[in-house]
């Protein structure tokens, strides 16, 4: 392997590198990092993720790699949404083994080494707005509020939920959960959610629980 690359991805600091990071870093022609690249592959030093993303192979890896902070890497912009989300929350019981993420962009799946990776579609208008920034410096991601991941999911699959309890019992979310969460961000969401149905389903839930609150 050429030794200016192989020290590009010893001192690489984090899990993940793309054909971008590779031509600014690198002088060399095209067809240079180009076999560089595909000696890399060959040998396993780089892993494709997909076509200009590729993972660094143990052997030059400094960190391991996060599924969270790659998804971003592999099909941007997008954040951490849907079930992964909630489920980083601790708002469903089940483990997730699909890194769901919510992007502006067209629906696309990725199939990797490190698992399936999928991205729907959702409004770009206010698109981060539930959306939090979490992790180091290095290898920090973008995720939903629990209740931007819910304003996500009903965009997408438009789930027969009009109340709290309908939440419960197709998702196994805790109605406590719900009243102890940030109750501020779903009004929020009610209120400038780019989609009308989404606006009311989020209403809806956020009646049910303060009215819901105010007869305990």
């Amino acid at each position: 392997m050429d030794s200016s690359f192989e020290n590009l991805l010893q001192e690489w600091p984090l899990s993940v590198i793309r054909d971008v990071d590779i031509t600014m870093v690198m002088i060399d022609s095209a067809p240079r990092r180009y076999a560089a690249v595909n000696r890399a592959l060959k040998k396993g030093v780089l892993v494709r993720l997909r076509r200009g993303v590729y993972l660094i192979g143990k052997p030059f890896r400094k960190i391991s790699p996060s599924n969270f902070r790659i998804a971003h890497s592999i099909y941007g912009p997008s954040y951490i949404s849907f079930e992964s989300a909630l489920y980083y929350h601790q708002w469903i019981p089940e483990a997730v083994y699909t890194t769901t993420c919510a992007t502006s962009k067209r629906a696309r799946e990725f199939d990797t080494t490190l698992g399936l990776f999928q991205y729907v579609h959702v409004p770009d208008n206010l698109y981060y707005l539930g959306v939090q920034r979490v992790g180091s410096e290095d290898e920090a991601f973008f995720i939903a509020d629990p209740w931007k991941a819910l304003a996500d999911h009903y965009y997408a699959y438009n789930r027969n939920w009009n109340r709290p309890e309908d939440l419960h019992l197709d998702m196994r979310i805790e109605i406590e959960n719900m009243l102890e969460s940030d109750l501020t961000m779903l009004q929020v969401l009610s209120e400038q959610y780019q989609s009308s149905k989404v606006r009311k389903f989020l209403s809806n839930i956020l009646r049910g629980l303060v009215d819901g609150n105010k007869s305990n």
